[in-house]
């Protein structure tokens, strides 16, 4: 638990601080971009995500999954590098070469080279998969969070550049005829750069591909890409279909007040990034089921008072990082997606018993319930109710999946977690959040006495855990 934590923290600065920096440089698109724009930004970062996930083809669990295994080891790490290489290279390709006809079916006919420039950030960011997976494996930490952080740091200095110095007439010559074109063109320098300092570990390739492993590693992996494709809907189906459903300025301020409640993603994210390979290392434990238990339960109450904290101070974070104010018609998305982005998080606990047993078959199917309920409802609701059906379908569908991978897993797995305790911290949060919020008006001092007096109950619940801590 003490090695997940350390690890958790630096896998934390490498998945957090890149969107942090990013998410720091929201005020300034947002003071640069107008809503109408910011929504062609909000749409083609959506429609990326599902690309990568069909790229990556969920590679990077099945290597971690048959790392594990001694005797493969190496051989998984090359099969697996050649397969995405393959696929991202042809996916590449296709784009160049029809970069107009996707452009003029998307909406984006005067904007072709928007295409190219994404076309090759997936592919430079596929190419990374893998090495960046291999870190992970090997308990680098410190080399993985140092590689995303200086990925980061360039793509916001060239930004910055951008809006800040460089003359639109030298932009224009690079081929940035709009200032929304300058965080894609960045973004891309930023992947290409990743690329390059992580080529040491891809010279550890080498020109082998295990049939029988890949026939072996596709069967694991395909459902696990179906999963997180319909993880993608769930997380970017609203935001990509806005743009051709709703009022551009709307979909745009969506976009942008999405981006405040990220806080509480960076968080789920960091934890991710630490968890999925030690989830995998204590399968074979024997006292595996009480540490899946252990962890899930500490998670919900830490991540419970995160949340709360958000949603405590909305009131000047929305000052600070939503500096135009034709945005805020948007705002009272913050809390529902915070909350969403929680049951997330537990949900991702909640489904190791599909991923240690191999039956991420099952997995698949919960994700796309999940998915399905965003499909429906924003086809259906959003062009009458307006980007609001968006937010409270995000955390129906995260919800829905959280209770259904509970209940299947303790049929398939059974995991003693104290789900009375666990239940019991999600409704204080959604009752302190509504009173926070609706009843007060979001009132900064109210709000951050109900987030001590929330924080307080946690503690006092777990203060055998806490004081434990504390004595050692």
């Amino acid at each position: 638990m003490k090695k997940l934590l350390n690890e958790t923290i630096i896998y934390g600065i490498g998945a957090i601080l890149p969107r942090i920096i990013i998410f720091i440089l929201n005020p300034l698109y947002i003071h640069h971009i107008n809503k109408d724009e910011f929504a062609q930004f909000t749409n083609l970062y959506a429609i990326i995500s599902f690309v990568n996930i069909i790229l990556t083809f969920g590679f990077e669990t099945a290597f971690f999954r048959f790392s594990s295994e001694e005797e493969n080891k190496e051989k998984t790490f090359n099969t697996s590098f050649w397969f995405l290489a393959g696929t991202s290279t042809l996916f590449l390709v296709l784009c160049l070469l029809f970069n107009q006809p996707l452009a003029d079916a998307m909406g984006y006919s005067k904007n072709p080279e928007f295409i190219r420039w994404f076309a090759w950030i997936a592919f430079f960011d596929t190419i990374c998969v893998i090495p960046f997976a291999w870190l992970r494996y090997h308990n680098k930490p410190i080399k993985y969070s140092l590689i995303r952080v200086l990925q980061s740091l360039a793509q916001t200095i060239i930004v910055v550049l951008l809006f800040m110095w460089i003359p639109a007439e030298f932009s224009k010559k690079l081929g940035m005829t709009e200032k929304v074109s300058y965080p894609f063109w960045s973004n891309l320098m930023g992947s290409l750069l990743g690329v390059i300092m992580l080529f040491p570990i891809i010279s550890k390739v080498k020109f082998q591909f295990a049939k029988d492993l890949f026939v072996r590693m596709i069967s694991y992996s395909w459902p696990i890409m179906v999963a997180g494709f319909a993880f993608m809907v769930n997380e970017n189906f609203d935001k990509a279909i806005q743009y051709y459903f709703i009022d551009e300025g709307d979909a745009g301020a969506y976009g942008g007040c999405y981006k405040l409640a990220v806080l509480m993603t960076l968080f789920v994210t960091a934890y991710r990034m630490g968890i999925e390979p030690f989830f995998f290392k204590q399968m074979q434990n024997e006292n595996a089921k009480i540490t899946y238990a252990k962890v899930t339960e500490y998670f919900t109450f830490f991540a419970s008072i995160v949340a709360m904290g958000i949603i405590a101070n909305i009131s000047w974070l929305k000052t600070l990082f939503i500096p135009n104010k034709s945005y805020w018609t948007a705002i009272d998305i913050i809390p529902i997606i915070v909350i969403a982005n929680l049951c997330f998080g537990i949900y991702y606990n909640l489904s190791t018993w599909y991923k240690v047993t191999d039956r991420t078959k099952i997995g698949t199917v919960i994700s796309w319930a999940g998915a399905l309920i965003t499909i429906i409802l924003n086809l259906v609701l959003l062009k009458k109710f307006g980007f609001m059906v968006s937010a409270w379908t995000t955390l129906a569908a995260y919800f829905t999946m959280m209770v259904l991978s509970y209940f299947l897993g303790q049929k398939y797995y059974p995991i003693p977690y104290r789900i009375k305790n666990i239940s019991l911290c999600l409704i204080l949060l959604v009752v302190f959040s509504y009173v926070s919020y609706k009843l007060f008006n979001a009132n900064f001092w109210i709000g951050n006495l109900l987030f001590l007096i929330f924080t307080a109950i946690i503690v006092y619940s777990e203060r055998r855990f806490v004081l434990s801590k504390f004595k050692r």
